[in-house]
């Protein structure tokens, strides 16, 4: 947590954050579903303009609920290759130009296929190589819109800054940087 900057003010809504992630992403159409009425579409867009989302990771931590678990080496690759999982952080770093190996497993999930998921990979609560970001159920078909099985890019690039390879966070704080620079709405 101290290595993380914290941004002012309180935190965003799940709905919010989505709306925002997937605009800073450039799926505006999503953003807009996310956001849900046209005065919040209008307030994300205004928030991506007023804020750095490199900044701002912790306003935006309320996308999903993470949880860390332990699992048995043979069943990260069976992880990654379910169909309701996208993979994120070190596990999609190539998507935004990372490279390297990763010898644990990050992914977003729907929050309705928790009690499957743990079952089906018999993972342990606490820290482990498994770390599962839940998202809420309404808010999960507009991750994956393109049936690249990640996340989106900039919630990719945020859950990098959130973990715990220096040279990630360096990096997918660059890129955060350099992309919204060029990409911040008006």
């Amino acid at each position: 947590m101290a290595r993380q900057r914290s941004g002012s003010g309180r935190p965003l809504s799940p709905e919010m954050s989505w709306a925002v992630v997937l605009l800073a992403s450039g799926d505006d159409r999503a953003a807009k579903e996310a956001a849900g009425r046209d005065r919040y579409w209008s307030r994300v867009r205004g928030w991506l303009r007023d804020h750095p989302v490199e900044l701002h990771v912790t306003r935006l931590r309320a996308r999903a609920k993470m949880e860390e678990f332990d699992a048995h080496p043979s069943e990260l690759k069976r992880i990654l290759d379910r169909p309701d999982v996208l993979a994120t952080g070190v596990s999609a770093g190539d998507a935004v130009g990372l490279v390297g190996s990763a010898s644990t497993v990050e992914v977003y999930a729907p929050a309705g296929r928790r009690d499957a998921i743990i079952d089906d990979h018999a993972l342990m609560p606490g820290a482990g190589a498994v770390r599962v970001r839940w998202v809420l159920d309404g808010l999960w078909p507009l991750l994956d819109r393109d049936g690249a099985r990640r996340a989106p890019r900039v919630a990719i690039l945020l859950d990098l800054l959130e973990g715990d390879e220096p040279r990630a966070r360096r990096e997918a704080a660059r890129i955060l940087g350099d992309e919204q620079g060029r990409h911040r709405p008006g």
